[in-house]
């Protein structure tokens, strides 16, 4: 790992590691992190929220009938991080967000040779974090994707019910304090 990357990662704070397997042959370390400065953006890949309305938090289910509540998706070249935040949500759900405040972000790293034309960041890459509020539902935004089947408002507890990752349910659980936090300073 570079010293940029070891830097960005050691100023926040780790929450927990976790091994996956994405697809068939793609094993990968996902290590959780809360808080840190500005990311190197050379690393970053994707850019995603917890989003909340009132007491519910969006849910995605993905084309394998998993749940999270982590919308968003890819950064395009010269694209700012909160430029894909806004266009990813409301591409993936149809919500335009404010609000928005940096939670922290997961640091992926591959275990096993790079594939084949692969054309991201290798072997470490960074999904950016951040806690939102949903605003205003745009009909019609949404793209069907390949991915993403559905989103819906669920309230906190009932999503917590569905996430099976460790590392989401510290995500959703730091993303609710954080908003608390928010709520008492207004």
């Amino acid at each position: 790992m570079d010293s940029e990357l070891a830097d960005f990662l050691a100023s926040a704070k780790r929450l927990t590691e976790e091994s996956v397997v994405w697809g068939d042959a793609m094993p990968l370390r996902i290590a959780y992190y809360l808080g840190a400065g500005h990311a190197p953006l050379q690393y970053v890949s994707s850019v995603r929220a917890v989003v909340f309305r009132e007491d519910s938090v969006l849910v995605v289910r993905d084309a394998e009938s998993h749940f999270h509540t982590l919308p968003g998706g890819r950064r395009e070249a010269e694209e700012t991080p909160e430029e894909t935040l806004h266009r990813e949500v409301l591409e993936e759900t149809g919500w335009t967000l404010t609000h928005k405040c940096p939670l922290g972000c997961m640091h992926f790293h591959h275990l096993a040779p790079r594939p084949d034309d692969y054309a991201y960041p290798y072997p470490d890459f960074l999904w950016l974090l951040y806690a939102a509020q949903a605003d205003e539902y745009v009909p019609g935004a949404r793209i069907p994707g390949e991915y993403e089947r559905e989103s819906r408002f669920r309230p906190i507890a009932e999503a917590r019910t569905l996430l099976v990752e460790q590392g989401h349910l510290m995500l959703l659980d730091a993303a609710v304090e954080s908003r608390r936090n928010a709520e008492q300073h207004e």
